[in-house]
């Protein structure tokens, strides 16, 4: 039974407030409204093309206060798929002779890129997402429009350094996009949303697609961004990104139907747009890669590319089949990120049929076993303290049970066995697992479900000790320890040192400052890694999360950023410390163990800091 939100979407379509002008295919509304109403999706547009043949149609409201219906020109934000129109402008731009490929960006952009690597940056890395750039979160984005910094200025002082060399793994990178941008910008003179808009939107007609500098509104007819639950929908804050061409993109459905319609017309030719659909780069060649700005994916046999966007609020996806002279484009203004998955399986069916899995045959030429591990996505940044929190959310596990590896990913598991060397096939599908090395060190190669996308993505293997469950356990040992050495068992042996002097008539040492000094020394050393990994680490964790620190890192954070090195001193001293009260027998032996195992945590706590981007704090 279709339920409230249901309901209030079936009503704005039932209006007849915009009806859609084209007839569709086999799609029926319900089918449609159905899975609008099981992902709480309130507004989706969607653009269909098959050959000649154009469907536009929209569902749902664009604003719930005003009851705007969506149609194909309700302004969405598209997300990150505006980077497949970054790789598209920059393509014409190179066909037009003003920018080269394989040339060094870093000569034309005007600042060194980071990173110990001798490998140059090219735009050709940039567009496949191979330069290696680390990811950087915090102070990402502005409140407003109007706080959004130049596209230059923020790209000089805040690009994340290299992390890995340029050409070996996909690293997939806003910055990365929108440095590519800035170079075109920087050749034009002028803004990359202005050289956009010559040589890519005027030329197919996209009258309505603008990406969003300094001080551009957002197009007023717009949807909202939206947050729905039980029939019961939220505005959500717009996110003004600073490096804008990754994602602070305007479009509609009819637009990216005048796009998709481009890139199909140029199949076959030289340059520009049909640069777009070979395949550039792949971590292994029996797996799917990616073409410039596109994901490579499979359906059928088909080669397929994708790319999805997320924004706050918003969820886009654009899907083209080059052979099949096909694709289609949906955006919505809420909703889960499951939607996009459903949604595409269903277009797919109707535009290429049932998809058939073929019959494999599992050859088995290794111990599936060797391959568990957990395996970490490549995707995080080396250097600030984004690092920690980064393990936790961008981890997968794999174990064996007999010829079958079991993928845990996502909230799901997926069953693979071997189909040739190193590589394994899903059980009742295409996906595909592929391992291999980089540097010396284990990778895992596969595909990253993103809203139907399927980002070719690289995964380090992580040995048992770097873990996101032995770091939580670790972490928690390393504020726990020396918190019950301190106030437990020192006050337990000094007590029993007083009564054993005591009794055997000795007179007691008594409390000298020194040694008094000593273990306020410890005690306060103790109490600053506690303030600092509840006030500082934990908070920042949860504000990254929340998406707080896209706008920049707090005072109230900020502030603490002198704990690790107090921490860290105190360290020092005590560790200098350890031999004199032995050689001087300051307390019983229990004690000297007891305050030689504190030191000893409060090293490992100074390794946590400094391992973790803590010590100093970065961002």
């Amino acid at each position: 039974m279709m339920g409230r939100f249901g309901r209030i979407v079936l009503a704005v379509v039932a209006a007849g407030v915009w009806a859609p002008q084209v007839a569709r295919g086999q799609l029926t509304d319900a089918t449609i409204l159905r899975l609008m109403e099981e992902h709480s999706v309130p507004g989706l547009a969607l653009a269909v093309v098959a050959g000649d043949s154009v469907t536009l149609s929209g569902w749902g409201v664009a604003k719930v206060e005003e009851g705007n219906p969506v149609s194909p020109d309700t302004p969405f934000r598209i997300a990150s798929v505006a980077k497949v129109l970054v790789a598209a402008t920059v393509l014409l731009e190179a066909q037009a002779g003003r920018a080269d490929l394989q040339a060094a960006v870093e000569p034309v952009v005007g600042f060194p890129l980071g990173g110990a690597f001798p490998e140059p940056v090219t735009l050709h890395h940039l567009l496949t997402h191979t330069a290696g750039f680390d990811e950087r979160l915090v102070g990402y984005a502005a409140r407003s429009s109007e706080e959004m910094r130049p596209l230059g200025e923020y790209l000089s002082q805040r690009m994340p350094e290299r992390g890995w060399p340029a050409g070996e793994l996909t690293t997939y990178s806003n910055h990365g996009m929108s440095l590519a941008a800035y170079l075109v910008e920087r050749v034009a003179g002028r803004s990359f949303a202005e050289v956009a808009e010559s040589a890519l939107f005027e030329p197919l007609g996209m009258t309505s697609t603008t990406f969003l500098t300094s001080g551009v509104p957002i197009p007023s007819s717009a949807a909202q961004p939206l947050d729905c639950d039980e029939g019961e929908c939220t505005t959500r804050p717009h996110l003004y990104s600073h490096a804008y061409p990754a994602g602070l993109a305007f479009s509609t459905a009819r637009d990216m139907s005048e796009f998709i319609m481009g890139v199909l017309a140029s199949r076959g030719g030289e340059g520009g747009l049909a640069d777009l659909i070979p395949e550039r780069f792949s971590h292994d060649e029996r797996i799917p890669g990616m073409s410039y700005g596109f994901f490579n994916q499979t359906y059928n046999g088909r080669r397929v590319l994708a790319h999805a966007g997320s924004a706050s609020g918003y969820w886009s996806l654009l899907v083209i089949v080059p052979e099949d002279d096909v694709g289609f484009f949906f955006v919505a203004n809420g909703g889960a990120s499951r939607f996009g998955r459903a949604l595409r399986d269903e277009l797919l069916v109707e535009l290429m049929g049932q998809p058939s899995v073929a019959s494999f045959q599992p050859r088995r030429s290794e111990d599936p076993a060797s391959r568990a591990a957990a395996y970490e996505l490549t995707r995080y940044s080396h250097r600030t303290i984004e690092r920690f929190p980064q393990l936790f959310h961008n981890v997968i596990h794999i174990s064996a049970v007999g010829d079958t590896l079991l993928v845990f990913a996502g909230g799901s598991t997926e069953r693979f066995l071997q189909v040739d060397d190193s590589l394994y096939r899903r059980v009742n599908g295409e996906a595909l697992l592929a391992f291999g090395t980089r540097g010396g060190e284990p990778f895992l190669f596969r595909s990253s479900d993103v809203y139907g996308a399927a980002l070719p993505a690289a995964y380090e293997r992580r040995p048992w000790y770097r873990t996101p469950s032995f770091v939580n356990e670790y972490v928690s040992w390393l504020l726990g320890v020396p918190l019950l050495l301190l106030v437990f068992a020192w006050p337990v042996l000094a007590a029993v040192d007083v009564y054993l002097r005591r009794r055997r008539g000795k007179e007691s040492q008594g409390f000298e400052a020194s040694r008094m000094g000593v273990t306020l020394s410890a005690t306060l050393a103790v109490a600053f890694f506690m303030w600092f990994g509840f006030g500082f680490v934990a908070r920042s964790n949860r504000l990254l999360e929340t998406g707080e620190l896209f706008y920049g890192m707090p005072d109230s954070l900020s502030r603490l950023a002198w704990i690790p090195f107090a921490h860290a001193a105190l360290t020092g001293v005590l560790v200098l410390l350890v031999p004199a009260i032995w050689k001087g027998r300051w307390w019983g032996m229990s004690r000297r163990i007891v305050f030689t195992l504190i030191v000893g945590v409060l090293l490992l706590q100074v390794s946590f800091l400094l391992r973790w981007n803590y010590l100093p704090p970065l961002w």
